[in-house]
């Protein structure tokens, strides 16, 4: 009897399974439609075959259609499929609205539809959705206000609605969220304050609400969430202190404050979260000092508390040993720089400029770690520069700009390879000009104006292969200007105003087509103006004044029709102003006077 059931029942079932079958090959066929298949990805979406099978289909459970270059529009058709839990169409180029009829696949857990061209308001009908646990929006084109029913989404666990162009406040709803471990709702157009009902997402890891307009205070009430462990607030409008009670989020790992309108002191208690690995409050208004505490950030990787009005000494962070950048710049800072800094083995980026600094640069700095970015400049640092900076060849940036350094520049730097960028201006520093720095061919800009090196410039700068900004005004250079200056291919800018030396302006400028600024100011140069430097025709400013220059303007220049600025008074120039120059329609400044 039992058999005979059996034998009864299969061809049942059998029939019911292919009318499951065929229902979702309908709504799948029906959701293709609406697409365009560039790239032939859906080609065996077939009406004779099984779904379960399609490329994407996998059981029908889940449709994922990720990065697949599909255009066109998003239907709501495959909610067709009752045991629909999944739908994956992320990294695809569709354009249309987001469907309220994907309210109907009631069974769905996972929505992503980020990185598309979805425009329109976010369906407040998706609020419908009670086994959602992921709805990922992001990097689409949507506007309006996030729906008030979010609250309804109580199984959610993860909501990214980040780079929308999304209005309105954050609805308070959210707090009934209780699940909700990750919101990302950055880079949109958010108003209003943080919603202290946020503070009830109990489960909370990661809140991220940055470049919004958000105003008013953190709520202190974020002490709440103990599981959180990246805070993301930076470019808003938020104000207030720094609420203390952050020191109570103990798995806090990453706390991003800046861009903001912050004042008050920075609260001590940070300097106690243990697992604190990137801490950035820069651009804000605190004052006061650096909390000591901060010294004591074991898992420390980066610090930046930069572009605030922040007094006193710098810390001493001499026992982190895994941070790889500091940045304290444009503060009031004053006192030393910690010598213990010059044991900080993971360092990359110390960057301490515009602060009122002085005492001397710690002799190992550089002799310990990989150092790639220092910059000190704009402090009232003495001394001379370290031997050991480079020592590891992976120093790309230096700048120890507007300080008061003397001596040479060090053997071992110019012997770094990997420089790019060396700014050592409005210093002290004496000797030749630094040939050897010509042979460093990742070397883009050289500004060691306003020092006392003196000597001729060997023809050996005919060297540099990337230079594009080369300053060296304001020295005790004397000698005749290289005609291998000819051969610099990148040059932009060059400056040598301000010395000594004499000779004629070299016709082989003229091959350096990219300069845009050339100044040869206050020398003894004499002879004529170059024809040829009409052929500049990107110089937006030139400067040859208060040197012994002779002849007439040469007509040529009426050419550099990007010109904005053009001195040539105080030299022995005759004749008259070609004609030419009224075609110079962007001049802003034009002082040609000679002197009598």
């Amino acid at each position: 009897m039992a058999s005979a059931v059996a034998r009864f029942l299969l061809p049942s079932a059998v029939l019911f399974l292919a009318a499951l079958h065929s229902a979702g090959a309908a709504a799948l066929l029906e959701f293709k439609r609406a697409l365009w298949d560039v790239d032939g990805r859906l080609s065996t979406w077939d009406a004779a075959d099984d779904p379960c099978v399609w490329a994407g289909g996998g059981d029908v459970t889940a449709v994922t259609l990720h990065a697949l270059n599909l255009h066109g529009a998003l239907s709501a058709a495959v909610c067709a499929l009752p045991r629909l839990a999944a739908l994956d169409v992320s990294s695809n180029a569709l354009t249309s609205r987001v469907p309220a009829g994907l309210a109907a696949c009631a069974a769905l857990e996972v929505l992503d539809l980020s990185v598309n061209a979805l425009h329109g308001a976010v369906p407040p009908e998706l609020c419908a959705l009670r086994s959602l646990r992921r709805l990922v929006l992001s990097e689409n084109m949507l506007f309006g206000e996030i729906p008030d029913g979010i609250g309804n989404l109580t199984a959610l666990k993860e909501l990214e609605i980040y780079s929308n162009n999304l209005t309105g406040r954050i609805p308070a709803s959210v707090g009934a969220l209780q699940r909700l471990r990750v919101i990302r709702a950055g880079l949109n157009d958010l108003s209003g304050p943080i919603p202290v009902e946020l503070t009830e997402c109990a489960s909370l890891e990661v809140l991220g609400l940055a470049q919004n307009h958000l105003a008013g205070t953190l709520p202190r009430e974020l002490s709440r969430l103990k599981n959180l462990n990246m805070l993301i607030l930076w470019v808003n409008a938020l104000s207030g202190e720094v609420p203390p009670e952050l020191g109570s989020c103990t798995n806090l790992q990453t706390l991003a404050l800046n861009d903001n309108a912050f004042t008050g002191g920075v609260p001590r208690v940070l300097g106690a979260l243990p697992s604190l690995t990137q801490l950035y409050i820069y651009h804000n208004m605190l004052n006061g000092t650096i909390p000591p505490d901060f010294g004591n950030l074991q898992n420390a990787v980066e610090i930046d508390l930069s572009e605030n009005n922040l007094v006193g000494d710098p810390p001493e962070l001499g026992q982190l040993r895994n941070i790889t950048r500091i940045d304290l710049s444009i503060n009031n800072l004053i006192g030393t720089i910690p010598t213990a800094f010059q044991n900080l083995s993971s360092l990359e980026y110390l960057e301490l400029f515009d602060n009122q600094l002085h005492g001397t640069i710690p002799p190992l700095l550089g002799a310990n770690s990989n150092l790639t970015v220092l910059d000190l400049s704009d402090n009232q640092l003495t001394g001379s520069i370290p031997p050991h900076l480079c020592k590891y060849e992976k120093l790309m940036f230096l700048s120890l700009g507007s300080n008061r350094l003397r001596g040479n520049i060090p053997p071992g730097l110019k012997a770094c390879r990997t420089l790019i960028q060396l700014r050592l201006g409005r210093n002290m520093l004496t000797g030749t000009f630094p040939v050897e720095l010509s042979l460093l061919h990742n070397l883009s800009g050289l500004q060691i104006g306003q020092n006392r090196f003196s000597g001729p410039i060997p023809p050996e700068i005919g060297n540099f292969r990337s230079i594009e900004a080369l300053n060296l005004s304001d020295n005790y250079f004397v000698g005749q200007i290289p005609a291998s200056i000819g051969n610099l291919k990148e040059l932009v800018m060059f400056n040598i105003s301000s010395n000594q030396f004499s000779g004629p302006i070299p016709r082989e400028l003229a091959r350096c087509t990219k300069l845009e600024r050339l100044d040869l100011s206050r020398n003894y140069l004499t002879g004529v103006i170059p024809e040829e430097l009409g052929s500049l025709v990107n110089l937006e400013m030139l400067k040859l004044s208060d040197n012994s220059l002779h002849g007439t303007i040469p007509r040529s220049l009426g050419r550099l029709w990007r010109l904005i600025e053009l001195q040539m008074g105080g030299n022995r120039l005759s004749g008259h102003i070609p004609v030419e120059f009224g075609r110079l329609s962007s001049l802003q400044m034009a002082l040609i006077k000679s002197q009598s």
